[in-house]
């Protein structure tokens, strides 16, 4: 099928969307929505732009562009912040009989991925009408919303696919494309002079594929595995890599500093175990 140009007079192209587009922006994406949650967060997103709410204000914030051509709009796309690993991974199962490593490791892992998501946007819905395909129109959407999340310091694009063709689609407009079910991230971070790496992995719902677009050169794939014990899809980010998120406020680090300086008097005057048990019992009575 032909491109068709816009008419004089007429616009053409990607914009964000408008209060009172929302019907016609969720009749575009219904079709990629998988389940309930999925209709239920579409219609949310479309109902808070026609109430016109400032949704970059929000603690996860979103963004709806549409393409227009002849006043119509024939494609539409929705990125939120990042949302990867929000749950413990089926490899950390094993851990479950040993609950101190167990916590241990998934507060590890999910370190690496709050670091991941602060730099990370998800695209999480992006459709074109079925007469306006083949034209370039969703390739335009995508670029586009990467330039915007790229402009407010996203490092990576991510989103989800469930289709081979779609997958190659997307790996052809340069997305990082994992095999089904598995994907992991590789973070090299500079401690001192030196490289302290850490990975995670993140299972991901049957039969699905993580794509990821690197939005700065410091993303990159990594092959991290062994042709034994293959470590595959590894996402890895490099140096320079500084999440303003992790910045502690100055009033937390006050009152970190005054717990410090208590924990330490309490250890003085009546020694490390007396201090420990009192700590426990203060907290378990905070507890109830």
């Amino acid at each position: 099928m032909g491109r068709v140009k816009a008419r004089k007079g007429e616009t053409s192209g990607v914009r964000p969307a408008r209060v009172g587009e929302g019907d016609a922006v969720r009749t575009l994406l219904a079709e990629v929505a998988r389940d309930e949650q999925d209709r239920m967060q579409l219609a949310a997103s479309c109902h808070l732009l026609d109430s016109g709410v400032d949704t970059a204000r929000f603690a996860e914030p979103f963004r709806l562009l549409v393409f227009e051509r002849r006043r119509t709009l024939l494609g539409a796309v929705l990125v939120q912040a990042g949302s990867l690993g929000s749950k413990p991974g089926d490899d950390l199962a094993d851990l479950k009989a040993h609950q101190n490593l167990y916590a241990q490791q998934v507060g590890m892992q999910r370190k690496v991925f709050d670091r991941v998501n602060a730099v990370s946007a998800h695209l999480a819905f992006m459709a074109v009408a079925p007469a306006s395909r083949r034209q370039g129109i969703g390739r335009q959407l995508v670029r586009a919303a990467a330039d915007v999340e790229r402009r407010r310091g996203r490092r990576l694009l991510t989103g989800y696919v469930w289709d081979d063709d779609l997958a190659h689609m997307y790996e052809r407009w340069g997305f990082i494309v994992s095999p089904a079910e598995m994907a992991a991230f590789f973070l090299r971070e500079k401690v001192g002079n030196l490289y302290a790496p850490s990975a995670a992995a993140l299972n991901l719902t049957e039969g699905s594929r993580l794509i990821v677009l690197p939005l700065v050169p410091e993303v990159r794939p990594y092959d991290i595995g062994t042709a034994d014990q293959p470590f595959p899809a590894v996402v890895g980010v490099e140096e320079p890599f500084d999440p303003t998120h992790l910045d502690t406020p100055e009033e937390l680090t006050r009152v970190k500093e005054r717990i410090e300086a208590l924990v330490q008097q309490q250890m003085t005057l009546y020694g490390p175990e007396r201090t420990r048990a009192m700590f426990d019992a203060f907290l378990g009575q905070s507890g109830n």
